[in-house]
């Protein structure tokens, strides 16, 4: 008997785990539904003044067709947190089917929000102004271009900081979207290129993201030396022999290795050998808020600059996947010119997209982040265990995991919360070919659909429907393709389906 059978019975601790899953999981979409409401409720008050009256009426009637359904989706939500009557099976399809609908209506919620509004909105007119809901707050040549910059940014650039950095407040962060992750790298190696400090070697993770990889060799050309993130020691040693100026590391490596650097030990050793400015580069889409580089470092240090980045379409869009986005941080007193380069490489996020992110909540995400890692978990340690203790043969060589007592991390990462969304499965040698690759994929496709649990063959990861992925399959000559299983965030008895469809997968590999 699975979950989906179970009835509710408050004595059943499975379905008590089921219930507690679904009922975080409509916490979170009730958040981003009143978010929303609140966001059309001020285009419904204030976009009289500012539009032609045509124009006023028609997105006055949409503003209130679309609050209407939104405030019945918060109805549905609500009373699904309080049903105790339906099948544990039936509420998932109900919380799918509703998350669903949560998710289309984001896109088309955040293009009404700034459907009044101007990219290049003006600040003097005759008659009629071009800056909708702007009119009034628009100086030209300061925030009249909205490649440059503009209020809808800054306003989730000052959440962000606000809910998801640990800093003092002497030195507040200040953050700064983009229009993709990597258009925040491309903007800080930009700034980089023109710091007069920087020119020294630049350090880079060895197991760093591969297209990262690829865009600090292009704009570093004969200054790369590469760094193994697993050995603080070696790499204390690398600093004091080549005072780097930079140092480019991911804090969980989406690489074969799912190398983890020891940030904690690290960072403040750093800070207490430099000789030099040198500047710490961190990509944290990995770990995002479970990293604050910040927290142990000596409240005066200088010469140590840190400047993080993350992609917005893993976990900040809470699975939604939306739209592009990136987001990059550095401290007030760093002097590295993010927002001026932002605005001269032209990676700033659009107005409609900036309006897709859901509102920052440091305890949402901080529980989403927990179910990822309770799923990864579960599939990393059923596949090893299977692996260790079977007699059936099987494609399987080893399971890379942060949180296995196998991976070269686990000394510093097993007391930590959070060891990543993602599971690496490295194949027997004659298995690792891109044709047998895909036909595991297909398989684990099959066995899941035979499991009535949905499994999805896709890019990325921090969605909500468990993923597997052929990645870095283009990658030329700095990673070989490897095999990633990204957790979603289902409940238990649906990670046990998700598991046995892919153990008979690996088992059926010719």
């Amino acid at each position: 008997m699975t979950e989906a059978d179970i009835w509710y019975n408050p004595k059943s601790i499975s379905s008590m785990n089921a219930l507690a899953d679904i009922h975080q999981d409509c916490e979170e979409m009730l958040w981003i539904v009143n978010d929303r409401i609140h966001r059309l409720s001020v285009l419904h008050s204030r976009h009289r003044k500012h539009t032609m009256p045509d124009t006023s009426k028609m997105l006055m009637k949409q503003a209130s067709d679309m609050i209407a359904i939104y405030k019945a989706v918060a109805k549905e939500l609500r009373s699904m947190m309080k049903n105790t009557y339906s099948t544990i099976g039936d509420l998932i399809a109900q919380k799918n089917r509703i998350a669903d609908q949560v998710r289309s209506l984001q896109g088309i919620s955040a293009a009404l929000c700034v459907a009044p509004g101007w990219q290049s909105p003006s600040f003097l007119s005759s008659q009629q102004s071009q800056a909708g809901l702007e009119t009034g707050s628009i100086k030209g040549t300061i925030n009249d271009y909205k490649r440059d910059h503009h209020a809808d940014a800054l306003r989730y650039e000052k959440q962000f900081a606000k809910a998801y950095i640990d800093a003092t407040l002497r030195f507040p962060p200040q953050a700064f979207l983009t229009s993709s992750g990597m258009a925040a790298l491309t903007t800080i190696i930009a700034a980089l290129l023109d710091d007069k400090t920087c020119t020294g070697p630049v350090l880079l993770g060895r197991s760093s993201y591969f297209e990262n990889i690829e865009l600090v060799q292009t704009h570093f050309p004969g200054r790369i030396i590469f760094i193994d993130e697993l050995d603080t020691e070696a790499i204390l040693v690398a600093i004091k022999d080549h005072a780097p100026s930079a140092i480019f590391l991911d804090t969980l490596c989406n690489a074969p290795t799912i190398a983890i650097p020891n940030v904690d030990e690290l960072f403040p050793k750093i800070a207490a050998i430099i000789s030099r400015p040198t500047t710490i580069v961190l990509d944290a889409t990995g770990t995002s808020i479970f990293t604050q580089p910040l927290k142990g470092l000596p409240r005066f240090s200088a010469s140590l600059r840190i400047v993080v980045f993350e992609s917005m379409l893993k976990y900040h869009q809470f699975g939604m996947d939306r739209v592009s986005g990136g987001i990059m941080w550095r401290t007030g007193m760093s002097p590295l010119h993010l927002f001026n380069h932002r605005m001269h490489c032209g990676t700033n996020i659009a107005d409609a997209s900036a309006v897709s992110l859901p509102q920052p909540n440091r305890k949402l995400l901080h529980d989403r982040l927990l179910r990822h890692h309770r799923n990864a978990t579960m599939i990393a340690k059923a596949l090893d265990d299977r692996l260790r203790m079977s007699k059936k043969k099987i494609a399987l060589e080893s399971v890379v995991y942060p949180g296995l007592p196998s991976h070269p991390a686990y000394s510093w990462v097993q007391h930590q919360p959070f060891h990543g969304s993602f599971v690496i499965l490295k194949l027997k040698e004659k298995y690792r070919t891109t044709e047998r690759y895909k036909k595991f994929l297909q398989c684990a496709i099959d066995e899941a659909r035979k499991q009535r649990v949905n499994l999805v063959g896709g890019s990325s990861f921090g969605l909500s429907t468990t993923r597997v992925y052929l990645t870095a399959l283009h990658a030329i000559g700095t990673t070989e393709p490897f095999l990633r299983i990204s957790a979603g965030t289902e409940t238990v008895g649906e990670i046990e389906k998700i598991i046995l469809a892919i153990t008979r997968a690996l088992e059926a590999l010719p």
